[in-house]
């Protein structure tokens, strides 16, 4: 292990030949400073002078400082505070009001925070910690933590790491909501102020009940998870009563926790075992005090404490805790179920009288599935039935009519379709809601987020509206729910075009419903965004980051036309929770929050929305340049080549998508996260910033004018800067120099010995049959292209440098160490020696799956080929025939030499990619 000042003599010799080499790469355009310094660390490593436990510590050490950047912005992005400050400033709009309107501005809600488990846990709990107290201005010690992911993340770690991130947001909201009741008190004290339940805030989750694209989660383990949480949120409830000295009420929730912690150990264990299942849903469901599946008689009860109560802080202290009885009902936050369109069609399309799935997209659709939902009665179900089911969307809300009926009857689920394409499948979901006797409570919800369906959504939404059964179906429930996805979309069509898409269609669905004279329901609108800039997160704060995602024009424009919003955000898994790391972070996080949700809507002047052919003339260019990309041959090899590999495991749900995506069409196969990851990993965050040179050039003038007159295009360019400022072309065009059968040919003719050149030629041989190299110049020059534009229409109003200037140093060390260890990791595998062709792999099978960067799979495969022998068996020390104790059997040098290095370099590449995250800030 090399010791900390070697790793920093290293890190300023390198630092030292970077600057060395910057002249030169200005001069020459062929030259590049990181290539310079990969040869240079590989002609070192090669001598001797170092090797890879010394480039690892030096991996370590940039990847602690990146780290501490990373949780100082984190920071920043929500400001520290109090509570009583945030509440007087927040609520300040509401002076002088009435106390039942500041009951309609409070009760119903104001903004939803969604916690979502997409895979973005690529780092250890140990240094989310560090992060997270780093961020919060704690001192750490990250001296002896690994930047790696945890080993083999299960469905079961992310609702772990979900579970207290909600847990301190459950804090954080009961510390608003006190400060909520102090502030009413102050300003109502002759009025009964204390029958508000005030909860402008609200937490939701999918985590454990999102399958879409998945099948590894059965409905029994949903069940025991939504168990667990109702004895988590039981326990919490009976300790603050217990608190407050209301020992009845304590003792009856504490044996209700009890009773629920048993009911999910049973389910838990059931898995598919039909008698398991009987067991575990008897004990669910048979009648007993300590099983409950509402707290209506508790919050009646509650209701009658605090209305008899003399002492003031006790009957806040009541008041809280029923606000929060109300607002999470028996369970930490409330449930959002996922699945995608072709399951809801395939579920329905017998009963629909449709031969094809194909015709869910003709009128008669949509008009069978009214019908049906209008004339359909409610099955009696139970968990045989649940059991027997096979189709993913009826499963699933059998599943939540089993929830209603017998874990939490009080809290609503949201049913999110995924994929959407065509207004039949949500009246569809609707009629099955109807059929198993739950659509009272279901939320159903359509995910738009393909450029086709972001295309043609507002006319979506006008076909569902001017169904007379849907809106039936939704003044019902109160509220009309749509989800916009930045994930897929914004790799689809590019980032920018895509949050311009979903912009016209907040608009557009506001425009819909005051057409048609609806402003008696809530309009809830959930924008799953992400932390990266490649998921739609801004680099910014956190109040400019919501401005973002739901912009003051549309705010304006629901007020305008008499609707009601409740916007709803998702912190995505590791990187999102970091977010509520600690409780001062999510404190900061959520008066963020409720400032912004709060802030009265005030009329917008931009010239962005004035002048909408030119905005449209941005949107079509940027989402062109960004479609011909995606489809782009190179692009595509790119993407599906090394790049996966450069990847660590973050998460339970699998990298690529299991169906839906040819062979050749590897972009498409590949999920939004590591798609965008690739990209972060080759210096090219494309899919966030190319396409606006091309068209910033057309009129460069008057895109320039518009940045400087307009809040909404300066928004949307300050995000394709500071994705540009994090692009290095000439680090991507080095990563195709490397895997040229050139540059090993030539090492080769220069090498002195005849071992090494043997092996480089190997190395071209098989290289010269890949052409990768091509394809990622190929790539590099289509975005150099464009940035050049983009660069200098920039100039006109960026007051910073243009340029690499904003691509650090650090970068481009951690970047020449990833080269140099897949330089070491090939020449390892091709020095190989010939083995026997009955392994069904042959050397040059190995050399291009290292080529691949699948160096963990040739250390298992050598492993196999050329096994250490261990020790005879103690048995053969009897053996009367005498004989001298032989060496070690096997080939114990190719372990050493080859084996075991490659599995270092592994684990270092996987280093060099968290730390380059760090950069980024998120990790896809």
């Amino acid at each position: 292990m090399a010791r900390p000042n070697e790793a920093a003599a290293l890190h300023a010799w390198c630092l030292k030949r970077l600057e060395e080499e910057s002249p030169g790469a200005r001069r020459d355009p062929m030259s590049a400073g990181v290539r310079s310094l990969a040869v240079a660390l590989s002609d070192r490593l090669e001598r001797g002078d170092i090797d890879v436990a010394a480039l690892d510590a030096l991996v370590k050490r940039i990847s602690d400082a990146a780290l501490r950047g990373r949780a100082m912005r984190l920071g920043e992005m929500s400001p520290a505070g109090d509570w009583r400050s945030a509440i007087e400033a927040a609520l300040a709009p509401l002076k002088g009001a009435s106390l039942e309107q500041v009951a309609t501005a409070l009760e119903p809600g104001r903004f939803g925070i969604v916690f979502t488990g997409h895979p973005t846990f690529s780092l250890p709990r140990t240094m989310r910690d560090a992060l997270g107290a780093l961020a919060s201005g704690e001192a750490v010690d990250l001296a002896h933590l690994d930047h790696l992911p945890d080993a083999h993340i299960t469905l079961a770690d992310e609702h772990a790491d979900v579970s207290a991130a909600i847990a301190r947001a459950q804090e954080g909201l009961r510390a608003l909501t006190t400060a909520v009741f102090d502030w009413l008190e102050q300003h109502f004290p002759d009025a009964p102020w204390w029958r508000l339940t005030p909860a402008p805030l609200r937490l939701s989750t999918w985590v454990g009940y999102d399958l879409d694209g998945r099948t590894d989660i059965s409905w029994a383990q949903t069940i025991s998870l939504r168990l667990q949480e109702k004895a988590r949120q039981l326990e919490w409830y009976a300790r603050a009563l217990a608190d407050a000295g209301v020992d009845d009420l304590h003792a009856h929730l504490s044996a209700a926790a009890a009773e629920a912690l048993a009911q999910s150990s049973l389910f838990a264990a059931a898995g598919d075992d039909a008698a398991a299942i009987v067991t575990a849903a008897n004990r669910l469901t048979a009648p007993a005090p300590e099983r409950i599946s509402t707290l209506a008689p508790e919050i009646a009860k509650l209701a009658e404490l605090i209305a008899a109560e003399c002492d003031g802080a006790r009957r806040k202290a009541l008041c809280v805790l029923r606000t929060e009885m109300a607002a999470f009902g028996l369970g930490v936050a409330d449930v959002q179920l996922r699945v995608n369109a072709a399951q809801v069609r395939s579920a329905v399309q017998t009963d629909l009288g449709l031969s094809d799935q194909s015709e869910f997209f003709d009128r008669r659709a949509m008009t069978a599935a009214a019908e049906r939902a209008a004339q359909v009665s409610a099955h009696k179900l139970n968990f045989a039935t649940l059991f027997q089911e096979r189709r993913t969307a009826r499963r699933q809300l059998m599943l939540a009519a089993e929830v209603l009926r017998h874990i939490d009857a009080d809290r609503p689920i949201r049913f999110l379709i995924a994929e959407i394409e065509s207004p039949a499948t949500i009246m569809s979901a609707i009629y099955l809601a109807r059929l198993y006797g739950v659509a009272e409570h279901i939320d159903v919800s359509p995910l738009f987020e393909t450029p086709e369906v972001l295309e043609r959504g507002g006319r979506f939404m006008e076909r569902l509206l001017d169904e007379p059964e849907y809106l039936a179906y939704v003044r019902q429930r109160g509220r009309l729910c749509v989800q916009y996805g930045f994930s897929d979309s914004g790799r689809f069509m590019g980032q920018l075009a895509a949050e311009m898409a979903i912009e016209r269609l907040h608009v557009l669905l506001s425009r819909a419903l005051a057409a048609r004279g609806v402003r008696d329901v809530d309009v809830v609108i959930f924008d799953t965004h992400g932390e990266s800039m490649g998921r739609g997160g801004y680099p910014g704060s956190m109040q400019e980051r919501l401005d973002h995602l739901m912009t003051p024009w549309v705010r304006a424009r629901l007020t305008h036309d008499g609707l009601r919003a409740v916007p709803e955000s998702s912190f995505q898994g590791g990187d999102g929770f970091l977010h509520f790391q600690t409780q001062k972070l999510a404190d900061n996080t959520l008066r963020a929050i409720l400032a912004w949700a709060l802030k009265p809507a005030a009329k917008v002047k931009d010239i962005f929305y004035d002048d909408i052919n030119f905005s449209w003339d941005i949107y079509r260019g940027v989402k062109a340049w960004q479609e011909a990309l995606f489809a782009d041959k190179h692009y595509q090899a790119v993407l599906g080549s090394f790049g996966p590999n450069l990847l660590p495991s973050t998460g339970s749900r699998k990298t690529r998508r299991q169906s839906g995506a040819s062979k050749d069409d590897i972009a498409r196969s590949l999920r939004a996260i590591p798609h965008n990851a690739i990209l972060q990993q080759l210096a090219a965050p494309a899919n966030v910033s190319a396409g606006l040179g091309h068209v910033a050039a057309r009129e460069p003038d008057r895109f320039a004018a518009h940045v400087a007159a307009s809040p909404r295009l300066a928004q949307l360019v300050r995000m394709a800067s500071a994705a540009r400022a994090l692009t290095s072309l000439s680090t991507l065009r080095t990563y195709a120099q490397i895997l040229s059968p050139g540059f090993w040919t030539i090492r080769a003719a220069r090498d002195g010995d005849d071992q090494n050149a043997e092996t480089a030629l190997r190395i071209a041989a098989r290289l010269a049959q890949r052409g990768l190299d091509v394809d990622i110049d190929r790539l590099a020059n289509a975005l150099s292209s464009d940035r050049r534009r983009f660069d200098a229409v920039s100039r006109a109003f960026s007051p910073g440098p243009i340029g690499d200037q904003g691509f650090e140093h650090d970068l481009y060390v951690l970047h020449a160490v990833r080269m140099v260890l897949m330089m070491r990791g090939f020449a390892l595998a091709a020095r190989t020696p010939q083995f026997s062709p009955r392994h069904d792999i042959s050397r040059e099978d190995l050399i291009d799956q290292a080529l691949e960067l699948r160096f963990a799979e040739v250390a298992d495969a050598l492993g196999e080929i050329f096994p250490v022998v261990d020790e005879p068996p103690a048995a053969f020390r009897a053996l009367h025939e005498p004989g001298e104790p032989a060496p070690q059997a096997g080939y114990p040098e190719i372990t050493r030499e080859i084996i075991a290095p490659l599995r270092a370099i592994d684990a270092s590449i996987k280093r060099v990619t968290i730390g380059i995250s760090h950069f980024y800030g998120a990790f896809g």
